[in-house]
């Protein structure tokens, strides 16, 4: 999911949002789907986009660091920085705009962590919300043709990591669920 600078979802990123309405109905054929399975899943996501063939771009680091994961359980699982703390600490964001980043990242976590929580009652079920906080991902993540400064990084990076481990975050999921 990525968010624009106000924290709207935005699903409409060329090619993501059909790989996401794959996994999402495929999901919804599971029963007693758990937040452990979302959060295997996830996980499996963020370690494809920090270790992959295609990686998440880096600068200063800030677009790595703003990387969240949120649930409707009211678990912040993952966010921010190299803390990565169960309460998703504020990251160590560089540069002029960190103090902007971290406030930004904070206020993110809560929005979207009340977002899960709305979300899982509307579909009756868990519910995870995983992204990048800085108000620039969406840009990054469509820079097709760009150069970036370290090898392996390139636009697309999170739908290349969705798109690869698509069938991985069905069976994850439902190699978690809860049997009725």
């Amino acid at each position: 999911m990525f968010l624009d600078s106000r924290g709207i979802p935005r699903s409409n990123i060329e090619g993501v949002s059909k790989v996401f309405a794959n996994i999402n109905a495929r999901l919804a054929r599971l029963e007693g789907a758990t937040v452990s399975g979302l959060i295997k899943a996830a996980a499996v996501i963020h370690n494809e986009t920090e270790q992959g063939s295609v990686k998440t771009p880096i600068d200063l680091g800030n677009l790595r660091h703003s990387w969240f994961v949120v649930t409707s359980s009211s678990k912040i699982m993952a966010g921010g920085g190299t803390s990565r703390t169960p309460e998703g600490g504020a990251g160590s964001f560089s540069g002029p705009s960190a103090s902007k980043f971290a406030a930004g990242h904070q206020s993110m976590l809560v929005e979207m962590k009340g977002r899960a929580e709305a979300l899982s009652k509307v579909y009756s079920g868990p519910f995870l919300i995983m992204g990048y906080s800085v108000d620039y991902a969406m840009w990054v993540h469509e820079m097709v043709g760009a150069k970036f400064k370290t090898e392996g990084t390139d636009a697309k990076w999170f739908q290349a990591a969705l798109n690869k481990h698509q069938d991985s975050i069905v069976e994850i999921v439902a190699s978690n669920a809860r049997i009725r």
